[in-house]
């Protein structure tokens, strides 16, 4: 994932607000662990993180900065031999935009990488689809686009001594469009409402994963939700 200062970010989107009336444009940096189980060149993982998220969203023209910060969690796969790597996360993020008025993020991403050099303490740069509900005081915004980031870190004493383990940071941008989250109805509201506007199968999601993911959509915490625990069943 490649990184931008904030004020290129801020920059883009004046730029932006010229094309579109509602957006996201945002950067992060996540620190956290990386746990891998190793079955030739075959690799499956658990990445746990805490992250910073600060960027700007456009709304009606009005540009909003903003800063949050919260946990991610994840899963991945992929194999050593080809360098190559797909990861999924899901996360959720509080703080406050410029002028003090509270903004929470919560939803996942998925990427590919093609150039993961485990060996070498490298998860690669990767790119892919996010979607995450952004709430700016009692509105709500679906917003969507692209994920791009890059991981490496170092290798450390493992918790588990059956693993491999890695502690490092990732760097990210998303930039993306937002849309009123409205639904018709009450019944029509909850997790599974949001299928129908999520930018990938949920058949390419781990299914665990993926369960988490509509549950966080839904407003529950990613402290309630939990991280997943042992080796990941599927992906």
């Amino acid at each position: 994932m490649k990184r931008l200062g904030i004020g290129g970010a801020v920059a883009m989107l004046f730029a932006l607000a010229v094309f579109a009336q509602s957006a996201i444009d945002a950067e992060g940096v996540a620190t956290g662990k990386t746990v891998l189980w190793f079955y030739g060149t075959e690799i499956t993982v658990l990445i746990e993180s805490d992250f910073e998220v600060n960027g700007s969203l456009v709304i009606d023209g009005r540009i909003v900065p903003f800063i949050a910060s919260g946990t991610a969690f994840g899963e991945g796969c992929g194999d050593s031999a080809v360098l190559t790597l797909d990861v999924w996360l899901i996360m959720e993020a509080v703080g406050t935009t410029e002028d003090g008025k509270p903004i929470s993020i919560r939803g996942g991403m998925a990427g590919s990488s093609t150039d993961a050099n485990i060996s070498g303490g490298a998860l690669g740069s990767a790119v892919g689809p996010f979607f995450l509900i952004v709430t700016l005081g009692t509105d709500s915004y679906r917003a969507q686009g692209t994920a791009e980031g890059s991981a490496a870190g170092a290798f450390v004493v493992p918790d588990d001594p059956l693993t491999m383990q890695m502690e490092g940071t990732a760097t990210y941008t998303l930039v993306g469009d937002l849309v009123p989250d409205v639904f018709p109805t009450e019944a029509d509201a909850g997790p599974s409402a949001y299928v129908a506007y999520l930018p990938w199968d949920a058949e390419t999601w781990p299914s665990d994963l993926f369960a988490r993911l509509l549950t966080l959509l839904d407003g529950v915490p990613c402290e309630s939700i939990g991280a997943p625990e042992g080796e990941p069943a599927d992906g």
